[in-house]
């Protein structure tokens, strides 16, 4: 049996549904051993310590813990450029958002993620180097933020991807603006703006397809700006359907450089809005089902 552990954020909403989730990896792996974790950090640092002795981590949680064990094994913390030589990472829905999963096509129930995957073969993704962090999932940053920051953990426990829903609607009330600048080779869109996306897959804030042609295999990002004055009926109606409306500035590269001061999140969790994006093609590997 490979060498696999489990690292599985203690909070998680799906926490429960672990023994069962690695059931369906046992026939495969065996036994898997898991690694509570639950302070930040804990699951980036933990990461980086098992990943020479594995062949296999099990990412349990929600956007942000997976953000933290693609940072942990790619060990961008230490400013070391991720490569694919880490242990493959499988992937299990536990969260709130779980917005890479959903990008992945898997299903949002970890168990049924799991049956998925088992008979899976490792796939190089994507990942984005923003600075000091890498992102799996991509950035969301402005009004996207906003709707995070309305509302308390408790209530986006409660709510479930619901949550996103109802802060996008408080958030939307207030409607702030940022300058904003980004270049994207020589495309290039300055002003005001309310939302801005750069991502490496599709969906954001519990399943909305803000950037329905992101692919984490291409070796590019795809970037969509919100302008101000973008209408808010609009904006809602595209929301409540999942997506931003039409029409909108939008690039794509292998490389960004972004000015402004929004809000941010990479991956959900609350960091500076990077100044410079840029492709890692292939940096890690994930265990993925129907691959030749």
């Amino acid at each position: 049996m490979p060498a696999i552990a489990c690292i599985a954020h203690a909070g998680s909403a799906d926490w429960v549904r672990l023994p069962a989730a690695l059931a369906e990896l046992r026939p495969r792996f065996g036994r898997v051993p898991v690694y509570p974790v639950g302070t930040p950090g804990e699951a980036e640092t933990l990461a980086g310590e098992l990943a020479d002795s594995l062949e296999l981590i099990v990412a349990y949680g929600g956007d942000g813990t997976i953000h933290q064990i693609a940072n942990g094994v790619a060990r961008a913390g230490d400013g070391i450029a991720a490569t694919p030589d880490g242990p493959v990472v499988i992937v299990l829905p536990g969260g709130t958002g779980n917005d890479l999963v959903r990008g992945l096509g898997l299903p949002v129930d970890p168990v049924e993620a799991a049956a998925m995957v088992a008979d899976g073969t490792p796939v190089p993704l994507d990942l984005l180097d923003c600075g000091d962090r890498v992102a799996a999932n991509g950035i969301n940053a402005g009004f996207a933020a906003s709707a995070t920051d309305v509302l308390s953990p408790r209530v986006k426990s409660a709510l479930g991807p619901a949550a996103y829903t109802a802060g996008g609607i408080v958030a939307a009330v207030r409607m702030p603006s940022w300058p904003v600048r980004v270049e994207v080779g020589a495309d290039v869109f300055e002003g005001e703006a309310i939302t801005l996306v750069v991502g490496n897959g599709p969906s954001y804030g519990g399943g909305r397809r803000l950037l329905p042609a992101a692919d984490m295999r291409d070796g590019l990002l795809d970037v969509t700006v919100v302008p101000t004055g973008s209408s808010k009926v609009r904006l809602l109606a595209g929301m409540a359907r999942k997506r931003l409306p039409g029409g909108l500035p939008s690039f794509r590269g292998e490389a960004a450089r972004i000015t402004t001061r929004m809000p941010c999140r990479l991956d959900g969790e609350p960091a500076p809005t990077p100044a410079a994006v840029r492709v890692l093609p292939g940096a890690w590997r994930v265990l993925l089902p129907g691959q030749p």
